[in-house]
Formats: structure tokens, sequence, C-alpha cells
């Protein structure tokens, strides 16, 4: 058997005259930011600025106070359907092996367990792990667990990839090989990937557009870049460069803003 990846439509994703707040303050805001089918979209901005609040009503894992966010022109009630989450730890169970950390949702599905273990060898293929199916996450690093938990994850074939700083515990080099894993399966699958990272350099890498998070007064989207360099993309290229400076300004200055605010909330609790 020579399983593929299948290759299907991804979801449209919305934000509308999104509002939410937890306390008396507004976490993020969001007039209107559009997720385009099959794109893959990074979400970049100091901590703080509702990156991550963003992913989860995306994910209907949580609601705006004021407006809605919508899943194919579908206002989400609920969990977005076809949708799946990765996040920084790899949430494998340590108790089954790498193949039948992958077989696990396809058996949920009703998948018979051979058949699924099948599958699940195939998907480990696609993540250079063929080799290590039978072993268990303590036997692995914490790059190899990260690409079981990536090859779990598209095994169930989502049109929605959610992404919350999935390579951040990792090294850099064991990071640069996870972000060429990640787009060798986002150009076989077809999922619209929404991503959140810190580091410029991999949402260059990755992004075809990048929205730019502030966090003053409340968490919105500043700027949204389309990013039109073609793949594999070169950190020499002066346009790749040129970029990344940009990128950095705006984090520098994201960075003396909270720097000032902080300053300023410091002196006026002295008073």
């Amino acid at each position: 058997m020579n399983t593929t990846l299948a290759h299907s439509a991804g979801a449209r994703l919305e934000f509308n005259n999104i509002r939410k707040s937890f306390g008396n303050a507004v976490s993020v805001e969001a007039d209107c930011l559009i997720i385009e089918p099959g794109s893959l979209t990074v979400l970049l901005g100091r901590s703080g600025c509702g990156k991550t609040t963003l992913l989860n009503l995306a994910a209907g894992l949580d609601f705006p106070d004021q407006g809605n966010v919508s899943y194919d022109n579908r206002i989400l009630q609920g969990p977005a359907p076809s949708t799946a989450l990765i996040f920084q730890t790899h949430n494998l169970f340590p108790w089954m092996t790498a193949e039948e950390n992958v077989a696990f949702p396809l058996r949920n599905q009703g998948m018979a367990k051979v058949v699924a273990l099948e599958h699940a060898r195939q998907y480990l293929k696609q993540v250079g792990l063929e080799s290590f199916s039978g072993h268990k996450p303590s036997q692995l690093s914490g790059g190899m667990r990260q690409r079981i938990t990536l090859a779990r994850t598209i095994a169930t074939r989502p049109r929605l990839l959610l992404l919350d700083e999935p390579f951040s515990a990792l090294d850099m080099q064991t990071r640069r090989m996870m972000q060429r894993y990640l787009l060798e399966i986002w150009e076989n699958s077809g999922a619209t990937i929404l991503m959140i990272t810190h580091d410029l350099h991999e949402a260059l890498m990755l992004a075809d557009r990048i929205a730019l998070m502030a966090s003053s007064p409340n968490g919105h989207i500043a700027e949204i870049l389309d990013i039109a360099l073609e793949r594999p993309r070169n950190p020499d290229d002066p346009v790749f460069r040129s970029i990344q400076q940009q990128l950095d300004r705006f984090l520098e200055h994201e960075t003396l803003l909270a720097e000032h605010d902080s300053s300023l909330t410091s002196t006026d609790s002295q008073e």
C-alpha cells in the first residue's frame, strides 16, 4: 500500500468585528481578518497581544463578546469542524508506540485496527519516522515527538490547521527541519493553516501572509503583509532581508511601547 496525503480544499476563516475581553480590559479586537482557503497565515507579535485568543476563537474553543468568527461562511457556534490544533507540547500518549499514537484518531473514526496502523506507518513515513514506528515517546527526541504529533494531526485530514508555536521548544536545526516537513505536508494536504510564532525567520520562511499584531491600546491587527517570495526561500535574498528588517523594527517598537506603558503604570501606582 502506498498511501499519500489526500488533498482537500482548505477551509475559509473570517473574523468579523471581533471584541474579546477578560475582566474590564479588552484583550483583542479584529475588525476584518480573512484567512483564505489553502493559505498559510502567520500571526506575529509580542507576548500578550492576543494571538492565542484569536487562535482559540478560530478553533471554536472560545467566543467573542462582540462580532463573530465564520468557518466557510457559517458562524461558529462550537468547535470548528475538520479542525486540528498543535501546541508547544506534543500531548502524545506515553504508553503507546509512535504508530499507535498516529492510529488513535483513525481508530476513533471507526477504522479497523490493522488498516489504521497501516495508514499510521505511511503518515510516519511522510515525516521521516517510519523506522521508529514501534518506539514510545520516551525513547524519542523532542523533535521526533513533534513530528509524530504532526503525523497524527494530518492523519485526520483537517481542513483547518491551527498551530500555537509548535516548534518553539526545539533547537534551531530541528526547528528548521520541522518547518520543511510542515511546508511539504501543507502543500500536499491543501489545508488552511493559521500559525502563531515569535520567530521572524520562521514567519518569513513559511507564510503567505503575516498579520502583525500590536498590543496597545488593545491587541489588534496593525498590518497585514503579503509575502510574495517563491519557495524554498533564501534568507540571503535582499527582499527577504528587507522584510525581516521591517518585522524586526515593528517588534522593537512594540517592545518599547510595552516598556513605556509598564513604566507609566508603575509610576501611577506609586502616586
